[in-house]
């Protein structure tokens, strides 16, 4: 939770600190945290940190590779990169007839994967993108890419 944390508090104007409550195994006397506290502290002004947001695109035909890639991905940039926000754009549009199709498409495992990338809190938003409607793709295109175009 904390990663997330950290990247919503300048969207939500508050700062986190961090406290470990410590307690000492009878047995062997050492000390051992038995819980993370982590306290919210409401900011007055709006912070502007540096940063930069992350967009990740996927499709259908990464069902097995999904959940590690995005961990991979996320994880290696968020140790040299402020992430402010970080989207999954999952293009449904297309699940068979791919141009370099290198493996079947499984809808259910794919599904699953993005589920568990949210429960993972991996991504702050997950956005799915079935081809169907063309505003929908024309709005990411043109907010996140500064193009107007609605294919993906």
């Amino acid at each position: 939770f904390k990663r997330h944390l950290s990247r919503q508090q300048v969207q939500l104007s508050f700062k986190i600190e961090q406290e470990e409550i410590v307690a000492i195994d009878e047995e062997s006397f050492q000390e051992y945290v038995t819980y993370h506290v982590f306290l919210l502290i409401s900011l007055d002004r709006i912070p502007t940190l540096p940063g930069c947001f992350l967009m990740i695109k996927s499709c259908p035909m990464e069902h097995e590779t999904i959940l590690s890639n995005v961990h991979k991905i996320v994880h290696s940039l968020e140790q040299t990169t402020t992430l402010k926000s970080i989207f999954l754009v999952a293009d449904t549009s297309k699940q068979d007839g791919f141009l370099r199709q290198y493996t079947s498409v499984d809808m259910h495992a794919y599904t699953t994967a993005l589920d568990k990338i949210i429960e993972e809190r991996l991504v702050d938003k997950l956005v799915i993108v079935d081809g169907k409607d063309s505003a929908q793709l024309f709005q990411v295109n043109n907010r996140w890419l500064g193009k107007s175009f609605a294919s993906s």
